[in-house]
């Protein structure tokens, strides 16, 4: 089973978002900042890792820690999100090594179209 580990801080977001990828068919750990999720990834590699970008040098920091080299090298496949279409801030998260930036409000459709897109999910 494929496993996902989810960042946000807001709970009711939180809920929303994991609803989202569990009904998609993969297993949603969750998280409510980058310290927990530095905390759990000691311990375990998710598969996918989806957080908020609204705290930039946090998801920087997570991006440069898992890196974006395909399921293949063992890494987890890093994708974004955020309330605000910011081309800079999206141009800098995909030069970082993130696979992907989605703005809210995305929806399940959107969501596996872009983790098919990464390898995550067959097409």
């Amino acid at each position: 089973m494929i496993n996902c580990l989810l960042i946000e801080k807001n709970p009711s977001e939180r809920l929303r978002l994991s609803q989202i990828i569990s009904g998609l068919g993969l297993t949603c750990s969750e998280s409510s900042g980058a310290e927990e999720a530095f905390k759990y990834c000691q311990d375990k590699r998710p598969d996918v890792v989806m957080m908020d970008a609204s705290s930039a040098s946090s998801a920087k920091n997570l991006i440069r820690l898992f890196g974006y080299q395909g399921r293949r090298s063992g890494r987890p496949v890093v994708i974004l999100y955020s309330e605000k279409s910011d081309v800079h801030v999206m141009a800098d998260s995909i030069m970082e090594g993130a696979a992907d930036f989605l703005v809210k409000p995305f929806d399940g459709d959107l969501l596996q179209f872009k983790l098919q897109q990464a390898g995550v999910l067959p097409h």
